[in-house]
């Protein structure tokens, strides 16, 4: 019996050592106040796009998964309030108050965007907010959280400040500016060489559809967007939309999906010119008609027209239609496969 002591002090600190041992797992917890849906939306940005749901109970959630690396994901609402949420291996996060107004504790950088939100306080003025996250960013160069600033504050507007997005950016982290959201949005940036604004990649775009919920960039490798523009007073861009059905049988969605941008300002008429949505064939509209985020920074001046773009973002092609933008897909299609 004496024997038997010794192993079970010892199998108790075994336990106790893995025990204590740290979760590689990332742990958020919610009890939020006045949501208006039963499903949230959380939205991966970074480093790679996809969307998950999330379904609370009375306003109460948990969601829990184990990152390969620093993500940055929006938590969205059906109303379009989103709260960022950077997950990283071993880190917590628990959300309280509402979408419009949250209080974050958290681990990392949660902890850091909390911060801004507390100086951002009750600051209604988009001018004064935008002095606030300024100010952020530039005693931040190594957070992330200056990043989705930068891209909430500086790049999601009508008419960005080109000049200002990079001297926010410049003085930036290393392993900041190569995150997929600043990679992005410095690749849709001026080119200086050639002195005008970049259109080799769209930058990062939400887009909400008809039903209230986010469209998801699929960062799929080997699925293809082919962005549409349109509108219901063009009748060649209405003729030349229902043409793509074919291509959405003739190619898997895995391969391809349609992403129907109307510049309509007329709701009605453009639901009525409208096909149901799935998962390959997507109709949406901003009611912003040439003031489109898309639309303005692909300098697009003229519809029918269509962007063909990869996973990444980066545009394959431009106003292709018909056979030619059919033999593209297939020469793209059969590259990936090879």
């Amino acid at each position: 019996m004496k024997k038997l002591f010794p192993l079970c002090g010892f199998l108790c600190l075994v336990m106790c050592i893995s025990s204590c041992k740290k979760s590689d797992s990332f742990d958020l917890k919610g009890e939020m106040q006045d949501l208006t849906s039963d499903i949230i939306l959380a939205i991966y940005d970074d480093p790679d796009s996809k969307i998950d749901t999330i379904y609370p109970r009375n306003g109460k959630f948990e969601y829990t998964f184990v990152p390969d690396t620093l993500c940055l994901i929006r938590l969205a609402d059906d109303s379009g309030h989103t709260i960022p949420v950077f997950a990283d291996k071993g880190w917590g996060v628990t959300l309280k108050g509402s979408f419009s107004r949250p209080v974050i504790e958290g681990d990392g950088y949660n902890q850091e965007y909390q911060e801004f939100l507390t100086q951002i306080g009750n600051a209604g003025n988009p001018q004064e907010q935008e002095r606030i996250a300024e100010t952020f960013i530039k005693s931040h160069p190594q957070s992330f959280v200056s990043a989705y600033l930068i891209n909430r504050y500086f790049v999601q507007k009508d008419q960005p400040d080109e000049k200002k997005i990079m001297e926010l950016i410049n003085p930036l982290d290393g392993k900041v500016k190569d995150s997929r959201v600043l990679g992005v949005v410095i690749k849709s940036l001026p080119d200086e060489k050639r002195n005008k604004k970049s259109t080799d990649y769209i930058s990062y775009y939400s887009v909400r559809k008809r039903d209230g919920k986010y469209l998801s960039w699929n960062n799929k490798k080997g699925q293809y967007t082919l962005i549409n523009f349109w509108a219901t007073w063009n009748k060649k861009s209405v003729e030349l939309k229902d043409s793509l059905h074919q291509l959405c049988k003739e190619f898997k969605k895995e391969e391809l999906k349609v992403l129907n941008i109307s510049l309509d300002f007329d709701m009605k008429a453009w639901e009525k010119n409208c096909e149901n949505d799935s998962e390959q064939w997507i109709e949406v509209c901003d009611k912003e008609g040439w003031n489109n985020t898309i639309a303005g920074q692909m300098n697009i001046r003229q519809i029918p027209y269509n962007i063909l773009v990869n996973s990444g973002r980066r545009v394959e092609a431009k106003n292709l239609y018909g056979n030619r933008l059919r033999k593209k897909l297939h020469e793209l299609t059969d590259k990936d496969k090879k």
